[in-house]
């Protein structure tokens, strides 16, 4: 009998180990949603960073003319009117390009729309233009011009002014009134030689004439015109200057150094003193003056107000300011009756006037948003009154 080997294997019963779960992927997952979430992030914080700082157009539509410009004006947009037939909206903005809120470099044109009545024109700019060329103009626009000369610096036969403004609307064949340059207007110099400086340059400056000063050593009371070119009693362009030689007092040896320049002293006392009094005690001080007239009901000449002030210490040589009474100012009303608020407003303030607006029903739409009337009167010269009241035709 034969026996067969068997080959008897081992198995193993024990039950294999759990899979572990691929980590990776997940990972992978996790980093782009993250990369996603800052890329998002990231553009819509600039956007917002973008859209806070972007300049945008102000809403006009709905408002009057001027008030439309004057807010265009002041986001930093200047604005080209233009007119459209539509009679229910006289006078406001009917449209505007780009429309409200759109991102514009400041600087940039707004364009708006203002309703205007039928049978209405557009006035055209003619100032600057020699008075022909804006007689053909204004016939050209369908309306009507008249010329009224005037004085001016402008040459002669030049438009200087003009009513209504380039821009307004008007009735086809209103009239349009042109303020033509007959040239300068000449004054009388005055004679100022032996005033003190303040009150030589309050003379001047009352007929319309500049000044200017060159101080030169002389012999003659500190702070005296000494001299004038043209002199005395010449005729001159209103607005021209005048130079005045006025007196400071000479060093011993011919130098012109008029005061020391070096060390402190202590600043005298000259209000209520004369300009020539204070002028010739700040010198002996050791200090120069310049003085400057103003409108006062001090008698004309006299010191008002001094800086630094007495009992300062202050180096030698340097310049003590002093104002002196030119007696009571008095100023020439300037004329604004058919200028804009806005032209007014400059025009009246430009020349030292405060202004009040007082709205006035018009029913003539060529008077809407112009200055129907002013008090005091164009013209009207005035002491110590510093407003002018402007009526503004707001249409019925």
């Amino acid at each position: 009998m034969r026996w067969r080997r068997r080959r008897v294997t081992q198995v193993d019963h024990t039950p294999p180990p759990p899979l572990r779960p691929l980590i990776w992927p997940w990972l992978l997952l996790l980093l782009l949603l993250v990369g996603a979430g800052i890329g998002l992030a990231y553009f819509l914080t600039r956007d917002d960073d973008e859209s806070s700082s972007a300049d945008r157009v102000p809403a006009v539509v709905g408002l009057r003319e001027a008030v439309a410009v004057e807010r265009l004006r002041a986001d930093g947009y200047p604005a080209d009117i233009r007119r459209a037939v539509n009679p229910a909206q006289v006078g406001k903005v009917i449209r505007q390009i780009p429309s409200a809120g759109a991102e514009l470099e400041p600087g940039t044109t707004v364009v708006i729309i203002v309703a205007r009545r039928p049978n209405t024109v557009d006035v055209p700019r003619v100032v600057g233009l020699d008075v022909a060329d804006a007689f053909e103009r204004v016939q050209a626009a369908g309306l009507r011009a008249r010329s009224v000369e005037v004085f001016a610096r402008q040459a002669k036969g030049r438009v200087i002014r003009q009513r209504p403004p380039a821009g307004a609307e008007a009735p086809r064949g209103a009239t349009v009134v042109l303020s033509v340059s007959k040239g300068p207007q000449l004054v009388a110099v005055p004679a100022v030689v032996g005033q003190t400086e303040a009150a030589a340059t309050a003379a001047l400056r009352r007929v319309g004439l500049r000044v200017n000063i060159a101080r030169v050593p002389s012999e003659s009371p500190a702070g005296t015109v000494i001299a004038q070119r043209p002199q005395g009693g010449a005729r001159a362009p209103k607005g021209s200057t005048v130079r005045l030689n006025v007196a400071t007092r000479p060093q011993a040896g011919g130098s012109t150094q008029t005061v020391p320049t070096t060390g402190e002293a202590t600043v005298p006392n000259v209000v209520g003193l004369s300009d020539t009094d204070a002028s010739a005690r700040l010198q002996a001080a050791g200090f120069r003056a310049s003085s400057t007239p103003v409108s006062s009901t001090r008698p004309p000449g006299t010191v008002l107000t001094q800086s630094p002030s007495a009992g300062n210490v202050a180096t030698r040589g340097s310049t003590v300011r002093i104002t002196v009474s030119a007696g009571r100012q008095v100023r020439t009303v300037s004329d604004v009756v058919g200028e804009t608020e806005v032209a007014a407003d400059r025009i009246l303030r430009d020349a030292g006037f405060t202004v009040r607006v007082v709205d006035r029903p018009v029913t003539d739409p060529g008077r809407d948003g112009l200055v129907v009337e002013q008090d005091p009167r164009a013209g009207a010269r005035v002491q110590g009154t510093t407003r002018v009241t402007i009526y503004v035709g707001r249409l019925t």
